[in-house]
């Protein structure tokens, strides 16, 4: 576990972006510090480390052995949402299509995004769509 924590732990405390605004700091804090977003939706390497190449760009291999969806902006195969639908789709858990979440994201949503501040869910849904576009066809 000691050599695993070398490669792939980073300990210490969240460091903002001195390049952005409260609110992005906010979300990025929230998303790789409390939500762990990246430990479902980024693709694990042989080791179990999170590939960080592909971060946020989903995985065939999710929880649960269910796929997890590309969030990145990416046009083609990224979730392709505004702010204003993500922050809908994390506090109401329906998507833009009218579908709802199920599975783990449904769980998350009904046992704890419901529950943040719409300030919260707001800053969450910006940091998301500034992440890097990575294309990542994820399912059929």
């Amino acid at each position: 576990m000691r050599f695993w924590k070398l490669l792939y732990f980073d300990e210490g405390e969240f460091a903002a972006d001195d390049n952005q605004d409260g609110e992005w700091n906010r979300g990025a804090y929230l998303v790789t510090a409390l939500a762990h977003c990246g430990e479902c939706h980024t693709p694990r390497n042989i080791a179990g480390g999170l590939d960080r190449d592909l971060w946020m760009a989903g995985t065939e291999d999710g929880p649960e052995g269910d796929a997890a969806p590309n969030i990145t902006p990416a046009p083609a195969t990224g979730i392709g949402w505004s702010v204003d639908q993500l922050t809908f789709f994390l506090k109401k858990g329906t998507k833009p299509d009218w579908e709802e979440a199920d599975g783990v994201m449904g769980e998350a949503i009904a046992d704890s995004y419901e529950f943040l501040t719409e300030e919260d869910i707001r800053a969450i849904a910006r940091y998301i769509n500034t992440l890097p576009a990575i294309e990542n066809h994820i399912g059929g």
